[in-house]
């Protein structure tokens, strides 16, 4: 005759079903708590237990009881509340891509932005990259590198497009659009204020349409092809840092595009202005002969 002992039975036992077994006499009293007061959380419940049947159980414990019992309280989840550019961004609607409406001829009409993740130290750790990048000449005018995506990254590449333009041109000019995807970097209060007050326009792509922004995608898309294996040798973000530093360097100053007659952004950019520059010489001589 061939048996099973008791303690192969009870080892054999689902733990769970051990569990629930040593609680079942307090079942009845915990779901009468419940629909006594259906907000009682676990705390509530551990100190009804104990103020009406000085029955004393652990949190940890009284918390498992209920998941697996399905008592769990159905709460709900708080929705976050939206910013202010975002509630007109509803409002709007498909008025937001104000880019896709626009012809663009020249620089410094319209710069795009977004963010990418970077991938370094053998694909164990990332970063995130956004940058400000002229839509018609190209050039990456300003970017930041961080190991979060808070608004500060999106900021930081902001202020340093505006130091560059500025130094380029002298000036920011009026209307200049900046268009980006409607991420709550993008849509807090902090970016909006910041570009607003430089006399930027906000342009805004239609949610879940990265082919809006086609310039950021193809910039990333090059970057993370041509770099991937020597981002992936990186040890440290300080030395991603200056990595991508000296990429966008010779992005800027090198990497020669068809579409700018086989010119690099940055001499691209110089020529514009410098024809620009003899343009508006020869209207204000023009006027003083007149």
């Amino acid at each position: 005759m061939c048996g099973i002992s008791k303690t192969t039975f009870y080892a054999c036992q689902n733990p769970d079903s051990r569990f629930e077994a040593k609680y079942e006499r307090l079942r009845a009293k915990i779901v009468k708590i419940i629909r006594g007061n259906s907000a009682s959380g676990v705390g509530r419940i551990k100190s009804a237990l104990w103020e009406d049947c000085q029955i004393h159980v652990g949190r940890d414990a009284l918390g498992r009881l209920l998941k697996l019992w399905g008592l769990q309280l159905r709460r709900k989840n708080k929705k976050s509340k939206l910013s202010i550019i975002q509630k007109i961004l509803i409002f709007l609607a498909d008025r937001t891509n104000i880019l896709i409406r626009s012809i663009i001829t020249a620089p410094f009409q319209a710069i795009t932005s977004d963010i990418s993740e970077i991938y370094y130290n053998n694909g164990r750790q990332k970063a995130y990259l956004a940058i400000h990048k002229d839509i018609l000449g190209q050039i990456v005018y300003g970017w930041q590198l961080a190991e979060n995506m808070e608004v500060s990254l999106v900021i930081g590449s902001l202020e340093k497009a505006k130091k560059n333009i500025r130094k380029l041109l002298g000036k920011i000019p009026k209307k200049m659009l900046c268009h980006q995807d409607q991420g709550s970097q993008y849509t807090s209060y902090e970016y909006a204020d910041v570009a607003l007050k430089s006399n930027l326009v906000l342009s805004y792509s239609t949610p879940g349409t990265p082919t809006e922004n086609p310039g950021q995608e193809s910039f990333f898309g090059r970057l993370k092809e041509e770099c991937q294996d020597e981002m992936s040798e990186i040890r440290n973000f300080k030395e991603l840092y200056k990595f991508i530093k000296n990429k966008i360097k010779y992005y800027n100053c090198r990497r020669l595009h068809t579409s700018l007659n086989n010119q690099a952004p940055l001499k691209f950019t110089q020529q514009f202005i410098k024809n620009l520059s003899l343009s508006e010489s020869k209207k204000r001589f023009s006027f003083f002969r007149g």
